[in-house]
């Protein structure tokens, strides 16, 4: 069967911001999900190899925006995740150490919503976050430090050049 040239519809991409934000948050959140599910299957060693693949393909691109220092590394995460996501963070820092203050992760709270995590899938999967910062800082030559914050509903991360602190 074959449909008529005639009745094509151009679409214009005329969606607000906030609709944009919304989408795409819902679309890696059910990512977030998808390794959840992985997880709860034994599928760990995937999952893992996944991470690191996926947070040095992030590097590289973070390379070419030009992050060089930890300082760059989280202005680049912060305004990345406020205008792509809606997210509230925050960051301090300099070149030597920075910190990024997740303090409304959209898509980490939607990925809750969506799974409707026990607090034990809750554990699983901050452990896959911090894995996955990790592997992020390394690929960059830093080192990372997470912490889960407000009762699992924020983060907080620290990169630092290797042997400073």
């Amino acid at each position: 069967m074959t449909t008529s040239a005639k009745n094509k519809q151009t679409v214009k991409a005329d969606w607000p911001i906030q609709k944009i934000q919304e989408e795409i948050t819902k679309t890696i959140a059910s990512k977030i999900v998808s390794r959840l599910t992985m997880l709860e299957e034994d599928q760990e060693a995937a999952v893992e190899q996944h991470e690191k693949i996926s947070a040095e393909q992030v590097a590289e691109g973070f390379k070419k925006c030009g992050v060089k220092t930890p300082l760059d590394l989280v202005k680049h995460m912060a305004e990345h995740e406020a205008n792509l996501f809606g997210a509230q963070v925050e960051y301090a820092g300099d070149d030597k150490s920075a910190t990024l203050f997740n303090l409304k992760p959209t898509m980490w709270l939607e990925a809750k919503k969506m799974a409707k995590m026990t607090s034990e899938q809750e554990q699983m999967m901050h452990e896959q976050y911090e894995n996955w910062q990790e592997n992020l800082a390394e690929a960059l030559g830093f080192t990372a430090e997470v912490e889960i914050t407000n009762n699992g509903n924020s983060s907080q991360i620290t990169f630092s050049k290797k042997g400073s602190k």
